[in-house]
């Protein structure tokens, strides 16, 4: 308990650091914020967009409704995505 009260008080009694954050450390934190934000905003339009244009796609029907991430792989009968298969 006593190295508890001792550690507590020696951190409230800490002197202020001078410190100099140049240009360049400040622009990089800068870039580093804005980089975090713009990947956490992205991922959040990723999250939406996709189901939303997933759903977009199934309302207008037909062959656009059909074809996934195989393209025309998922309309054709199975003889035919064979034929359709690129070759290594």
């Amino acid at each position: 308990m006593k190295r508890l009260i001792v550690g507590v008080s020696l951190l409230l009694l800490a002197a202020t650091a001078e410190a100099y954050v140049g240009p360049g450390m400040g622009l990089g934190v800068i870039g580093a914020v804005l980089g975090f934000l713009a990947a956490f905003f992205l991922a959040l339009v990723g999250l939406v967009w996709y189901p939303v244009k997933r759903m977009l796609r199934g309302r207008r029907g037909g062959a656009i409704a059909a074809v996934t991430d195989g393209g025309e792989l998922a309309n054709a009968e199975p003889q035919q995505r064979a034929e359709l298969k690129p070759r290594p």
